[in-house]
């Protein structure tokens, strides 16, 4: 196996929610020798090193300071975002059933819920621990799996191969263990929940965690996928959150093994696109803005010199691609569709869904023919409007010529997704030929 495939998988398996991503991401830094910044603080930046600063856990910005003034030089942007639609737990909330102990979920983004049912699935996130005076944020990941959705026997559901409408609240509470018998009494409103000072959920992740669980603040969790990311047969990788992890490690890869050039490089991890970009480190807010100014102003600033920088920049935005599907040829535009194997997809449409337009085409042109690499064209029928990526926001935010790549991809947000392992090379060629 190709050592780019074997950590892709690797650092999928060790990523079950954007912050066990971002903490990856930032040992890979670590280990480059990249020096950790606080917006707090003052920065004295030098020609050619490597930094990186991260917000809230779950987003980050790396950078390799270029070897000219980035009023002249601009920037070389690549970013992905560390999120994938899953399932968050509410673990405040009780729920029991006659005995069953469940666990009450919310749908984060867009998952394919059928997917999720009859699978072991993990608990993952982050947990903040009150410590004395202080509170801690810690990393949480299930030692086993622990929850599972059942599906109701085909015998009571006839038609459930006819097509079938999960409901998030009613049906999708996972099943994650037996009430003890001294707890087994029902609620009045038909044994669908009865409050505790503390859930079972809690005081089982205080378990693992060696805390005690009223020190437990706040967490954000989510279900994942417990098995292990896969080959099939000897080219297609199999595996959860391809969308977009396996952005994020292209980028990473890309940007750490690319040398200072001119220009200043950085690489962009945000959270939230699966919802909307709407928080502090996402792609609405003023993360990468801030970082971008401050770059400028720690080497020197003349009023202008920001927005000289950000007219000089290019950036690419990298995402999914919906690939060709043989089982649903109706539903793609057969002259714009990419395959599996064929290389990357650059990615348009009218309504700007996507940030390629006819002027940012030419990065993806310039950077493939560099890395002497074929590329694919994606755009939805004309009838069907495709989803957003991170692409439009960050040009309309900075002003920044931007296109919009991504892998070609089958079942995109289903819980187990499907790549090329040859277009997952490509795309790190074509970054590092982005970068240079």
């Amino acid at each position: 196996m190709d050592q780019k495939i074997k950590r892709l998988m690797e650092f999928i398996d060790a990523s079950p929610t954007p912050y066990h991503a971002v903490d990856n991401l930032i040992g890979m830094l670590d280990a480059a020798g990249a020096q950790r910044l606080d917006e707090r603080q003052v920065w004295q930046l030098e020609p050619g090193a490597m930094y990186y600063v991260s917000r809230s856990g779950n987003s980050l910005i790396a950078f390799r300071m270029g070897l000219r003034f980035s009023g002249d030089t601009g920037f070389l942007l690549a970013g992905a975002h560390t999120d994938s639609p899953s399932l968050k737990l509410r673990p405040e909330k009780q729920l029991k059933s006659k005995g069953y102990l469940r666990l009450a979920l919310e749908s984060y983004g867009s998952p394919i819920l059928s997917g999720w049912l009859d699978r072991p699935l993990g608990v993952a996130g982050n947990v903040a621990v009150r410590e004395g005076s202080d509170i801690h944020s810690r990393l949480f990941v299930s030692d086993k799996p622990f929850a599972v959705i059942p599906n109701l026997a085909i015998h009571l559901n006839r038609e459930i191969n006819k097509g079938f409408e999960y409901n998030l609240h009613q049906q999708m509470p996972a099943v994650f263990g037996l009430a003890r018998a001294e707890n087994q009494e029902e609620s009045q409103a038909g044994g669908s929940h009865a409050e505790r000072e503390i859930s079972e959920i809690l005081e089982r992740i205080g378990e693992q965690m060696a805390v005690d669980p009223a020190n437990i603040v706040s967490a954000d969790l989510r279900l994942f996928d417990y098995g292990p990311s896969q080959i099939i047969g000897e080219e297609l990788i199999n595996a959860p959150r391809l969308d977009d992890l396996a952005g994020c490690l292209a980028v990473m890869e890309a940007f750490s093994a690319s040398e200072a050039q001119e220009a200043t490089q950085l690489a962009c991890f945000f959270d939230a696109e699966e919802i909307g970009s709407m928080t502090p480190g996402g792609a609405q807010s003023a993360y990468l803005r801030d970082i971008l100014a401050r770059i400028v102003l720690a080497s020197r600033n003349s009023g202008q010199d920001f927005y000289r920088a950000l007219a000089n920049s290019a950036c690419i935005s990298v995402d999914a691609s919906q690939a060709w599907h043989p089982g649903y040829p109706e539903k793609f535009d057969e002259f714009y569709t990419p395959v599996l194997g064929k290389g990357i997809a650059v990615k348009s449409n009218a309504n700007m869904n996507y940030a390629t337009d006819f002027t940012s085409l030419q990065i993806a042109e310039t950077a493939a023919a560099k890395a002497h690499l074929q590329i694919q064209r994606y755009m939805a029928r004309a009838d069907i409007q495709p989803g957003k990526t991170i692409g439009p926001i960050t040009a309309s935010r900075t002003g920044i010529s931007t296109v919009d790549v991504g892998h070609p991809m089958l079942a995109m947000h289903a819980i187990r997704e499907t790549i090329a392992a040859s277009d997952h090379l490509d795309m790190i060629a074509f970054l590092r030929a982005f970068y240079s």
